[in-house]
C-alpha cells in the first residue's frame, strides 16, 4: 500500500505518532576532526546523556577511549552529565560565556552539518517537491 507522497509509504500498522526529533548533539574529535551526530527528541538531560553514551559506544567500537570533554555551557554543565562523566573518569571543561572561538573546531562542524542538511534539501525540493514536507525545514 502506497501513500499518494512520492517517496514515502504508508503505516501499515500500530498508532500514528508525534513523535520527531527536535534537536542533535554534535560530538567532534579535535585530533582527528571526526563527527559523530546524535539525533534527539528532547534536549533533556536524559537524551543527552543517552547521546553521550551512544558515541562512547561507537568510539569504543572503532577502539578509541573517551577521556575528556570540551563543551558549551547550558546543558552540559547539569548535574545529571557532569555525574556521567565523572562515573567514567572522564574530565570535562567547558567554553567562556559566549567564547564560541574556544570550541571552534566544533562550532565548524555544527555549520558544516548545517549547511549540508540545507544544500540537500533544497536540492530535494527542487527534485521531489511533493516528497518533501515543512517538518523537515527546522533541520536546515
Amino acid at each position: 500500500m502506497q501513500s499518494t507522497s512520492i517517496g514515502f509509504f504508508a503505516q501499515l500498522k500500530g498508532r500514528l505518532t508525534k513523535r520527531r526529533y527536535t534537536c542533535s548533539t554534535v560530538f567532534v574529535d579535535n585530533y582527528s576532526r571526526y563527527r559523530y551526530v546524535h539525533m534527539q527528541e528532547t534536549t533533556s538531560s536524559k537524551d543527552t546523556i543517552a547521546a553521550k553514551n551512544a558515541f562512547e559506544l561507537h568510539a569504543m567500537s572503532m577502539g578509541v577511549t573517551i577521556s575528556h570533554y570540551h563543551c558549551d555551557n547550558g546543558r552540559f554543565q547539569e548535574y545529571a552529565f557532569l555525574n556521567s562523566c565523572r562515573d567514567n573518569h572522564q574530565r570535562i571543561s567547558f567554553c567562556g560565556v559566549n567564547a564560541h572561538n574556544q570550541n571552534s573546531i566544533a562550532e565548524r562542524a555544527i555549520r558544516d552539518i548545517t549547511e549540508q542538511a540545507r544544500k540537500m534539501l533544497l536540492f530535494a525540493i527542487g527534485r521531489w517537491p511533493r516528497a518533501l514536507d515543512l517538518s523537515l525545514w527546522p533541520y536546515a
